[in-house]
């Protein structure tokens, strides 16, 4: 977690310590909801906060223009969704909004980290 958002690390460069000092890391990461590039410098020894990923399948319930709304399989709890940022997902999506008839057979593998719902991959029984 950088800056309180959930990144994907990239590359990671370690450079040696110096006379009095301690070794460094830097990590170069990408937002996983707002896909901006970040980096982060700190000593080789200490610790980064990491986020609990919860992970679960959803059956789409009704798809908005400004949300998606999905029901876990398994709690039956529903909630809204942003669309996602990936154009293959954004467009299977908009292929289900213009046919609602296959939205019953639809499904997403969706993730639950730092309090915001992400949507995986969407697919068809």
């Amino acid at each position: 977690m950088v800056d309180d958002e959930p990144c994907i690390i990239k590359a990671t460069e370690r450079s040696k310590s110096g006379k009095h000092g301690h070794a460094k890391v830097r990590v170069v990461c990408v937002g996983l909801f707002d896909n901006n590039k970040r980096s982060l410098t700190i000593p080789s020894g200490h610790m980064v906060e990491i986020p609990e990923i919860l992970k679960g399948n959803a059956q789409i319930n009704f798809i908005e223009d400004a949300s998606i709304n999905i029901m876990d399989l398994e709690s039956y709890e529903s909630f809204d969704v942003d669309w996602p940022k990936e154009e293959d997902l954004s467009k299977k999506l908009k292929e289900l909004q213009a046919n609602p008839d296959n939205i019953s057979t639809a499904q997403v593998d969706y993730w639950q980290l730092a309090g915001k719902t992400l949507i995986n991959r969407v697919f068809t029984n």
